[in-house]
């Protein structure tokens, strides 16, 4: 049987509490599911969470470390390069007053030298520890009296301290090869 046409009974006002109570309890049943359902996300983030924080301390610490030793070695780097400009700037100052070794050999050239042919010269520049600069004088002597003249006029100039020939320079008579070694400031 069909029935055509549906007959309410209820009167349109008692439709309209009935339409009401049951948009209310679908908006309850809605936010209740809503609610189960963020609770249930929150709580499954809580792990993930948990490791993302431990992640981002672990990786904090790595790069406290690395700072720490990057900085450690940019200090070391800095510190050895500080010390290396220093003594560059005390070599320098220091340049001023050392001799050099033109003006050495000049006024060695200028002490008077007959029958005594110079063929060379070694220059050392002064150590730190001695202040004392060396000159190797290397050449020919035509006798020993005039390589013995010559040796002790280079050993009583006030810029030398020692002029020194070794003994065995003296073995030959004539054009006697000789090396004096003079050490002292050197300064003219």
């Amino acid at each position: 049987m069909k029935y055509p046409e549906l007959t309410n009974l209820l009167p349109r006002s008692g439709v309209r509490v009935m339409r009401r109570g049951y948009f209310i309890r679908l908006t309850n049943v809605t936010i209740a599911l809503i609610s189960i359902v963020l609770i249930a996300h929150g709580v499954l983030l809580i792990p993930s969470y948990l490791y993302a924080s431990a992640e981002i301390r672990r990786e904090q610490a790595e790069l406290d470390r690395i700072s720490s030793s990057n900085s450690t070695d940019q200090e070391h780097s800095i510190q050895s390069h500080i010390a290396s400009v220093k003594d560059d700037i005390e070599y320098l100052g220091r340049l001023g007053t050392l001799p050099t070794a033109s003006g050495a050999i000049r006024a060695i050239l200028q002490v008077p030298h007959p029958g005594i042919r110079i063929s060379g010269f070694t220059y050392s520049a002064p150590s730190a520890s001695t202040n004392l600069a060396q000159i190797a004088v290397t050449g020919t002597a035509s006798t020993r009296d005039q390589l013995r003249g010559y040796v002790q006029a280079l050993g009583q100039l006030p810029y030398v301290t020692n002029a020194d020939l070794p003994i065995s320079a003296y073995a030959k008579d004539s054009a006697i090869p000789f090396t004096i070694t003079l050490t002292g400031s050197l300064v003219p």
